[in-house]
């Protein structure tokens, strides 16, 4: 598959949006227990995938699509719901979630709501 095929389209969502401050709230936490944290400053991007992409191909699609190198990939899948069209049951398709970590703090061209 082509980086353009693996990456459908970035999810700009509220969720999506907080997830580096929810990020630091938990760093904040760790801060105050026993744990050590590193002090680098993180961002997360949320991404549409082809549900037949892994995390390596994610990972390498961001590679040469952004520039940029991304620390992890994570993916959650997403089940179809069925849905009724003119009475009759009609199956949405399944769909992937990538969320993508750097954690130097490198920032990506995509506009932020």
């Amino acid at each position: 598959m082509s980086p353009s095929d693996v990456i459908i389209s970035p999810l700009i969502t509220e969720k999506s949006q907080d997830l580096e401050t929810i990020f630091e709230r938990i760093e904040a936490k760790r801060k105050s227990s026993r744990r050590k944290s590193n002090d680098k400053k993180v961002t997360k991007y949320t991404f549409k995938v082809h549900p037949d992409a892994n995390k390596i191909q994610v990972k390498e699609a961001i590679k040469k699509i952004y520039n940029a190198e991304p620390d992890s990939v994570n993916i959650q899948v997403y089940r179809g719901k069925i849905k009724k069209f003119r009475y009759v049951p009609a199956p949405k398709a399944h769909w992937k979630k990538a969320i993508v970590t750097f954690n130097d703090g490198t920032t990506l061209d995509i506009v932020k709501v």
